[in-house]
């Protein structure tokens, strides 16, 4: 059975997303992200700006999966 592009655009996403958190890979330096952004869209073909709503739904999803573990941290008087 052949793969759709589109299931092929999910598990490239889900190995990628494991990848970063297993790796921690991520940085946060906005104009080193935007560089290598660039830099990326012209070495894969792929338009800057989906480049750059790609990156956004990456670090998107590993920063709400961190705040998610941050929030489970609970403070000594509500563990009682």
């Amino acid at each position: 059975m052949a793969l759709s592009k589109e299931r092929i655009g999910e598990i490239a996403m889900l190995i990628l997303q494991s990848k970063l958190e297993s790796d921690g890979l991520i940085r946060l330096t906005p104009k080193e992200i935007k560089r290598s952004m660039a830099n990326e869209s012209k070495n894969l073909g792929i338009p800057a700006h989906e480049m750059a709503e790609f990156a956004k739904i990456v670090l998107k999803t590993a920063f709400d999966k961190t705040m998610a573990e941050l929030d489970s941290i609970k403070a000594p008087q509500d563990e009682k």
